[in-house]
């Protein structure tokens, strides 16, 4: 694989930064708190994330892309922050957010970006490490994925469902399924290309490699884990706390 330190052809050497797109309101977190805000000993779930990403030096700089980088809310968490982690401004949407990181991050010379969740706090130091590797020598990219181990099924589609309950039509073959996760790592101006092609608003548009997909790519699928959870629903977040809390404990040991 190539090093940090292998040029390109034209000279150029590779510059990683990170985007992590916060705008996000997390409704379906039931709270009056935006979930990356959350506190697990008195940190928020973004700072666990901030922090994750930075356990590889490759990662120059971060883009946090917030609904307002200047909010009052901030203030007291941007001091508590590495000097290489900036808020940018977001936008309505996962993939404006992203876009607009990414953008700021190309001004800066980054060649390739790294994108992951804000209320995704528990990932594998050695995780990140494989995603950059194969990320940064790989011109399709590489994303963080676990293959699926349960069952799939296929709802029907019910207009009208007196009972409230939902019913199943078909079983879905899950072999040579996987279910993505973030760090995703692409060329960077690859990936604005491919956002700003298939549209930010696109329904379809899930996540980076979604709109890589759209443009002919596919993106190399590297193991992640379990561990690095997505907190989307309140029992998602207690998963988090507890493997946070356990690990704080470990380093005071």
């Amino acid at each position: 694989m190539k090093s940090e330190s292998e040029s390109h052809a034209d000279g150029q050497t590779d510059s990683l930064m990170a985007v992590i797109p916060a705008a996000g309101n997390g409704s379906r977190m039931q709270t009056n708190v935006p979930k990356q805000f959350l506190t697990v000993a008195n940190r928020t779930l973004l700072e666990y994330s901030i922090e994750a990403i930075l356990n590889d030096s490759r990662v120059k700089q971060v883009f946090v892309a917030v609904s307002d980088p200047n909010a009052e809310y901030l203030i007291e968490l941007k001091e508590t922050l590495p000097i290489k982690v900036h808020f940018v401004q977001g936008g309505n949407s996962r993939a404006e957010s992203v876009m607009a990181g990414v953008k700021v991050a190309v001004s800066q010379g980054a060649t390739h970006v790294l994108v992951h969740d804000a209320a995704r706090p528990c990932l594998p130091k050695r995780a990140l490490t494989a995603v950059i590797d194969y990320g940064l020598a790989d011109p399709q990219g590489a994303i963080l994925a676990i293959p699926v181990r349960d069952s799939l099924k296929r709802a029907v589609i019910a207009t009208n469902n007196e009972n409230g309950l939902t019913h199943i039509e078909s079983s879905v073959d899950r072999e040579a399924l996987w279910q993505a996760q973030t760090p995703q790592v692409f060329h960077a101006e690859r990936l604005r290309q491919a956002i700003k092609q298939m549209g930010a608003l696109n329904p379809q548009l899930t996540d980076e490699a979604s709109a890589m997909q759209w443009c002919g790519f596919q993106p190399a699928l590297i193991p992640g884990s379990i561990r690095n959870l997505k907190v989307t629903h309140p029992e998602d977040f207690e998963c988090v706390r507890d493997w946070l809390l356990a690990n704080n404990n470990d380093h005071k040991n």
